[in-house]
C-alpha cells in the first residue's frame, strides 16, 4: 500500500515542491524588487524635497532682491543714493521758508566731504557724503527753528542731520513783542547725506 501510495503521490508532491520553491523564489524576488523601488523612491523623494528647498530660497531671493531693487530706486529718487542734489536743497528751503515767511534767512552750501559719525560702518564700496549748510535764521520765536527744520523735512525726501544750532536773543525782551522785527537770531550747520554705491 505504501508503494502504490507513494507512486500515485510522487507526481503531484514534486508538482507540489516545485510550486513551493517557485513561490519562495517569486516571493524573495518580489521582496528585493520593492526594496529597490522604496529605495528608488526614497532618493527620489530626497531630491524632491531638496529642489523643492532650492526653489523657495530662489522665490525668497527673488523676493528679497525685489525689495532692495525698489527701496534703491526710492533712494535714488529721492537723492539719498547717487549725485548730490544741491539745487533741490535749496528749493526745498527757500518753498519752506515762503510758507513760515521767516524775517530773515541766509544760507551757504559748503563742498562735499566725508561722513563721520561714531560708530558709523561702512562697507568699502559703498562710500557715505555730506554736504554742510550754514544757514543763519532771523526768527520772531523759538518755534520758528523747529517749523523751518520740520517744513524742510516734509518737503523733501532727501536725509539731511542738524550738526549744531545756536539762538541768540536780539535787543531787550520788550522788543520781542514787536511781531514784524527779528527777535532772535539761529546760527544752524546741516549736513545733506548722499550715498555712493559703486
Amino acid at each position: 500500500m505504501n508503494k502504490i501510495d507513494w507512486f500515485y503521490l510522487r507526481r503531484p508532491f514534486i508538482l507540489l515542491l516545485v510550486a513551493i520553491l517557485v513561490a519562495v523564489a517569486m516571493a524573495l524576488a518580489g521582496q528585493q524588487y520593492e526594496n529597490a523601488q522604496r529605495e528608488q523612491y526614497e532618493t527620489a523623494l530626497g531630491t524632491l524635497r531638496t529642489t523643492h528647498k532650492l526653489y523657495s530660497n530662489i522665490i525668497n531671493d527673488i523676493d528679497l532682491l525685489d525689495q532692495y531693487r525698489n527701496l534703491y530706486s526710492d533712494y535714488k529718487a529721492s537723492g539719498l543714493v547717487g549725485e548730490e542734489r544741491r539745487l533741490s536743497w535749496i528749493e526745498s528751503l527757500e518753498s519752506t521758508n515762503e510758507v513760515l515767511r521767516l524775517p530773515m534767512l541766509t544760507y551757504s552750501l559748503n563742498p562735499q566731504e566725508d561722513f563721520k559719525r561714531p560708530g558709523l560702518k561702512v562697507d568699502r564700496d559703498v562710500s557715505v557724503m555730506s554736504s554742510p549748510m550754514d544757514l543763519s535764521i532771523g526768527m520772531l520765536h523759538e518755534e520758528d527753528l523747529f517749523a523751518l527744520l520740520e517744513g524742510l523735512r516734509l518737503s523733501i525726501s532727501s536725509l539731511f542731520t542738524v550738526d549744531s544750532c545756536s539762538i541768540i536773543r536780539q535787543g531787550t525782551v520788550a522788543r520781542s513783542l514787536d511781531t514784524r522785527r527779528t527777535n532772535l537770531r539761529s546760527q544752524c550747520t546741516l549736513r545733506w547725506v548722499t550715498i555712493d554705491a559703486k
